[in-house]
């Protein structure tokens, strides 16, 4: 029998009593195989549901950060203490704890903290007594010593961090989905599904918008070279593996993907003495505001950037006000292919370039790494350029 597993629910398993009666299920059939199990609950439900994130933020209109804070890690906790309830009433030794007394420690940055560290003290202490710890995922302890919560997703990040700090035996993540897939089947009909993909590739899946596993815990898996086990809420069977290592398969893109609506803007100058000083002034401005910038282009006196599209009007009213000349594009979105296995393959872009013409879509601007390369492309074509690519690269 192997020692320690680490099993996650997210906040759709645990919408309803029929849900979280299922996770239970499932959470003592795992318990056969193993030892002891760590459980890490996301809030239950989604906005709408009692006790989810969405509606306790809706009980306070201007709640200063670290009551923020407190109110949202609220959903987790109470989602934490129902499910060890129904555990010992299935006769399995249970206690449920919150993140911070698991030991996640984070910095002060309240609602979107980063995690730092984990003491596993308690939580060993816990498992010592209990066949099962429940964990109030998504939450921890600040730097100065209050409630903190992660970004959207964070339970994923609780419970890799913690099955890497506990040298788990297994991380199993539970979904109500029956596959990973190549692109958002509901964008790019034939879509195929991934049996196994690298946790760097997911990663950069979930950066450009694929919403399986939070790119911080797939980064935090890598890193400490935990595999991943993505398993189907309604059967309990595996529906994809998540590897440490990138894997050669004889296909080296894993998938394409696109992020949110975003607006393109085009800057320039004749008045800088030092093409330096101009852009270290415009992208500070940007960055004072509070608003991220991406896909970066500078051709000597002119720019491109992108932004989300929410963000347009404040950064059109900044570089107004600091007299800028720009022009904008608007709406765009950036699609993008994935696969750490392109590296140093010849050939790579001009097949993605021209996939995208003969569809007849045009490439606004293009960036890339080692594991990625993205154009931007007017928003009414992304899904037609989503399918362009993924017939060059997957269905070939």
């Amino acid at each position: 029998m192997n020692d320690l597993c680490v099993i996650k629910f997210g906040g759709t398993c645990l919408s309803t009593g029929e849900d979280r009666q299922r996770s239970v299920d499932l959470c003592i059939s795992e318990l056969a195989s193993y030892r002891k199990a760590v459980v890490v609950v996301s809030a239950m439900g989604r906005k709408g549901d009692p006790y989810s994130t969405d509606t306790l933020l809706e009980l306070v209109s201007a709640p200063i950060p670290h009551e923020r804070s407190c109110l949202l890690a609220c959903g987790e906790v109470i989602s934490a203490a129902v499910f060890a309830d129904m555990l010992r009433q299935r006769g399995i030794a249970a206690s449920a704890i919150t993140g911070w007394n698991a030991g996640l420690r984070t910095d002060d940055h309240h609602c979107g903290a980063e995690l730092e560290s984990i003491e596993t003290e308690y939580l060993n202490a816990s498992l010592k007594e209990n066949d099962c710890v429940v964990v109030a995922g998504f939450q921890g302890m600040s730097s100065n010593g209050t409630i903190s919560t992660l970004r959207r997703g964070g339970s994923d990040i609780s419970a890799t961090a913690i099955a890497a700090a506990l040298n788990a035996d297994e991380l199993m993540l539970f979904k109500k989905i029956d596959s990973v897939y190549t692109a958002d089947p509901q964008r790019v009909p034939g879509a195929l599904k991934v049996d196994r993909i690298s946790a760097e590739d997911i990663r950069e899946l979930a950066w450009l918008g694929a919403e399986v596993v939070h790119p911080r815990a797939s980064e935090i898996a890598g890193n400490a070279g935990i595999r991943i086990s993505v398993k189907s809420h309604r059967t309990g069977e595996q529906v994809t593996g998540i590897e440490p290592f990138v894997i050669r398969n004889g296909r080296y893109i894993t998938g394409v993907a696109s992020g949110s609506d975003a607006v393109q803007f085009r800057i320039r100058t004749d008045s800088y003495a030092s093409l330096h000083e101009f852009y270290s002034h415009v992208f500070g401005l940007v960055a004072d505001a509070g608003v991220s910038m991406d896909m970066f282009s500078v051709f000597n006196a002119a720019a491109m950037f992108t932004v989300s599209l929410e963000d347009e009007e404040v950064v059109s009213g900044v570089l107004d006000g600091s007299g800028i000349v720009f022009e904008t594009v608007s709406p765009c979105a950036k699609v993008s292919i994935v696969g750490a296995g392109m590296h140093g393959i010849q050939g790579v872009m001009a097949r993605f370039s021209s996939a995208l013409d003969r569809a007849g879509i045009d490439m606004l601007q293009t960036v890339d790494s080692h594991a990625t390369i993205s154009a931007l492309v007017h928003l009414q074509k992304r899904d037609e350029a989503l399918r362009a690519l993924h017939r060059e690269f997957l269905e070939q």
